[in-house]
């Protein structure tokens, strides 16, 4: 397999989220995440990850391109790479080329992740941010790509008709405004969920880079901001105090056959 020869960064992340209505519950979180540049660069120097950092073997942190897009197990980041733009293929808008793309996720502790959310950067050769993706996954096994194409400063705001079931207790009904950038060392990222005309629910993500060495790999850990499963364990807490809360579980439906839908052009408050 070929070795990913593009940078990756570590990232510390603030995660709340805030559900309004009859019943409201918040709550915050703390963890890592990284943003890994999926082009291969022939001419650049490989970076020298942290020992405690591996792609696909077994370490303390570790990430796999095949847990993203399709899935597919042996795909590697060209894969990757690939798969993501072929999704932002604008007919219309031909200028729209993709330069470069950049994944912000979570890595495995142990061998042991899930990653709710996933965003891709997509770049043109100029260095501007020209399409991004919400790469959804739900604990059920479903994902759906929520592809936001030809976004500027203006319109980084786009909204999506909700496609993918993620809570059982949330219907598979409404629409979502989402929002990512990424400004020197800082990442952004918002998603509004509306149902019957009202904002029920926000979940917001701060990131700020730090340097990736072993250090605060190991910091991370002793902090918990990383462990094994966390979030999924969190997601199954979370749950659990809203089932106590009482709170309306909806069927899990059938799996989308749609596995990526478009945003529509929003301009930013």
């Amino acid at each position: 397999m070929k070795l990913l020869n593009g940078n990756i960064k570590f990232f510390e992340a603030s995660i709340t989220h805030q559900r309004n209505g009859k019943k409201n519950h918040f709550f915050k979180n703390q963890t890592n995440a990284i943003l890994i540049d999926l082009k291969n660069k022939p001419k650049q120097k490989i970076q020298k990850y942290p020992s405690l950092f591996s792609l696909e073997n077994f370490n303390l942190l570790t990430w796999s391109a095949s847990k993203h897009g399709k899935q597919c197990e042996f795909s590697t980041s060209n894969d990757l790479y690939k798969f993501i733009k072929n999704l932002c293929i604008d007919k219309i808008k031909a200028d729209k080329e993709i330069y470069n793309i950049k994944l912000l996720t979570f890595p495995k502790v142990l061998s042991f992740g899930f990653n709710p959310l996933s965003v891709y950067f997509c770049y043109n050769n100029k260095g501007l941010l020209i399409h991004s993706i919400f790469e959804v996954r739900n604990t059920f096994g479903d994902m759906h790509h929520y592809v936001l194409r030809n976004i500027n400063l203006k319109k980084i705001t786009q909204k999506t008709t909700k496609k993918l079931f993620v809570s059982p207790f949330y219907p598979k009904k409404g629409s979502y405004k989402l929002f990512a950038n990424y400004v020197h060392d800082k990442i952004m990222i918002s998603v509004e969920y509306t149902l019957q005309n009202k904002k029920v629910f926000i979940a917001t993500m701060k990131l700020k880079e730090i340097k990736f060495n072993n250090l605060n790999i190991i910091k991370a850990f002793l902090k918990c901001s990383i462990y094994p499963g966390k979030i999924w364990i969190n997601i199954h807490l979370q749950a659990l105090i809203l089932w106590f809360k009482r709170i309306t579980l909806y069927k899990v439906p059938s799996s989308e056959k749609i596995k990526h839908s478009f945003g529509i052009e929003e301009s930013k408050d």
